[in-house]
């Protein structure tokens, strides 16, 4: 009974063998058609071959994010120009015609008149805060009844106003904040931009190596696939001579099925890298169903990194120094603005008037008498009159306004103090944020420096171990299981050799990107869009700081 139950159970395992060679067959040719596939790609005359460089310098040209940074770049430029409309010439005119009839109870009040007038006028607002206006009237006006000595009158008349704040409001870093403050903003965008040039560069060497990584671990599962069919078929040899039990052909079967498995998902993987790095670069859609091959691979090639040295280089380097600065900067012009709200108005007024008279009227004997004869005179003598000086006026005046508690005022100059001390820490928290990044980026570059060879140590060992492995189960001193087992384990240690090289080579990338000079490394020049071409509208005061509230530092991005 003993006998025939061994013998069901041996055929039940035979059945479960055929089985699975049945099942395998589909699965192979399935693994084969991937492994043509990605084996084709290098050949494929439609491939795209990329060096590093080349992919780089294709993305700083196609990226969407590089684009898009460009675009805001311009819109803050062409914002700092809107900020010089404050010292727009504001041209005014007005031309009327106007009649009037009215009852009259005296025969020294009008009854009708009939008036024409065209006035302008052109205003500025000067940057100490002052603002000037010059202003030209002219009317004719006919009048029935009432007495009028000149009828029709023409009038002219030249009015020159000028308004000057001597305390609220007054200064020319009060007056050009906006501009000062919009020349900040444009000054962090272009930070912005270099931060993108810096994050995509970044990018496209990390999705390359991944693609160097995804191919070069398909070639390692290709390799354990073929010492797992190469043992398959060992032991389908010696089943054959009798030197080994039908049954010893499942395990090499079992591991190549799961083998196939993983080669499909490597294959599958480099698709995915592929994708990636199509999107970093922008290319066409058309382009995309064409292979990327790499035109280099990954080596280790050894850095030393002096921490203190790179972390000074990163506080000198790195974008977000001079955009946080920027800010500082924006907050105490703000600052200064609110401090300058908190005091008292004191505005001083200055007029100057000029006016010329003509017309029709009666001759006057020297007693004052009218002798009957009408004397008649144009706008053009009123204008003569006007360009003599013959009938002037001044005015000069002092506006005083003393706000008693003030308190929206000085709350608003507390917050504005509070939010430049915000910004200061914040430049202390940012200068703390990179050295720690860079610390971080250098410790990896030296851990994965290590782990390859000790990840090439082990490889190295696993090699020896499946050829010693192999000879022991050719003269029958192990099994199929302890084979295979080895085998996996070479696999696996190829596979983190590869993941330390790959590892390191992308270490080594973040540390150049969290230090800032990953653009150099490159040989990327960094070169900011066309810099908006500022109006040049009292430009020679921008020197001065009338309210001497400290002196006022250019920023590199000003002209």
């Amino acid at each position: 009974m003993t006998a025939v139950r061994r013998s069901i159970m041996i055929l039940a395992l035979l059945l479960a063998a055929t089985a699975l060679f049945a099942q395998q067959a589909p699965v192979a040719r399935a693994t084969e058609a991937v492994t043509a596939e990605t084996d084709g790609d290098a050949l494929d005359p439609r491939a795209m071959r990329l060096t590093l460089n080349d992919a780089v310098k294709t993305a700083l040209t196609q990226n969407l994010g590089v684009q898009i940074q460009d675009y805001e770049y311009r819109i803050a430029g062409e914002g700092l120009r809107g900020e010089y409309g404050l010292f727009d010439w504001i041209a005014s005119a007005r031309a009327e015609q106007a009649t009037n009839e009215s009852p009259t109870i005296s025969t020294f009040s009008a009854s009708a008149s009939k008036s024409t007038s065209v006035n302008g006028a052109v205003q500025q607002i000067i940057p100490t805060g002052g603002q000037y206006r010059v202003g030209w009237t002219n009317s004719k006006v006919s009048t029935t009844g009432g007495g009028t000595f000149v009828n029709p009158a023409y009038r002219s008349g030249l009015q020159l106003s000028f308004t000057q704040p001597l305390m609220r409001d007054f200064g020319v870093d009060v007056t050009r904040r906006g501009i000062t403050i919009a020349r900040n903003n444009l000054g962090i965008t272009e930070g912005a931009f270099r931060t993108v040039l810096m994050d995509t560069v970044s990018s496209v060497e990390q999705a390359y190596l991944d693609l160097i990584y995804s191919r070069r671990a398909v070639d390692v599962v290709k390799e354990s696939l073929f010492l797992a069919r190469d043992q398959s078929r060992i032991t389908q040899i010696r089943i054959d001579v009798g030197a080994s039990a039908p049954l010893d052909i499942l395990q090499p079967r079992v591991t190549i099925a799961t083998t196939e498995e993983s080669l499909i998902r490597s294959v599958a993987n480099v698709r995915y890298a592929e994708d990636r790095l199509r999107a970093l670069l922008n290319l066409p859609r058309s382009e995309w169903d064409r292979p990327i091959v790499p035109a280099e691979d990954v080596a280790f090639t050894p850095m030393t990194i002096r921490m203190e040295d790179a972390v000074n280089q990163a506080l000198r380097n790195r974008p977000e120094m001079s955009q946080q600065a920027l800010a500082t900067d924006t907050l105490r012009i703000r600052a200064l603005y609110a401090r300058n709200q908190t005091l008292p108005t004191l505005d001083l007024e200055l007029g100057y008037n000029l006016g010329g008279l003509a017309g029709r009227t009666l001759e006057l004997d020297d007693d004052g008498v009218p002798t009957g004869r009408i004397v008649s005179s144009g706008y053009s003598d009123a204008l003569s009159q006007l360009a003599g000086l013959d009938f002037p006026s001044w005015n000069v005046a002092v506006n005083v306004g003393v706000p008693i508690t003030n308190i929206a005022a000085r709350a608003q100059r507390r917050a504005a103090e509070l939010d430049l001390e915000q910004s200061r820490a914040q430049m202390a928290q940012t200068e703390q944020a990179i050295a720690v990044e860079v610390r971080l980026a250098a410790r990896a570059v030296e851990e994965f420096s290590r782990t390859i060879a000790a990840t090439r140590a082990a490889r190295e060992a696993a090699e020896q171990n499946v050829q010693a492995e192999r000879r022991r189960f050719e003269n029958g001193m192990t099994t199929n299981f302890q084979v295979l087992e080895v085998q996996q384990q070479l696999s696996d240690s190829r596979v983190r050799e590869l993941q330390a090289i790959v590892g390191y080579n992308k270490a080594v990338a973040a540390y150049h990107r969290a230090v800032g000079d990953i653009l150099d490394v490159h040989g990327i020049a960094f070169t900011a869009p066309e810099r908006v071409e500022e109006p040049r509208m009292f430009s020679f005061l921008d020197r001065y700081n009338w309210l001497n509230y400290g002196s006022r530092v250019r920023t590199e991005s000003e002209p």
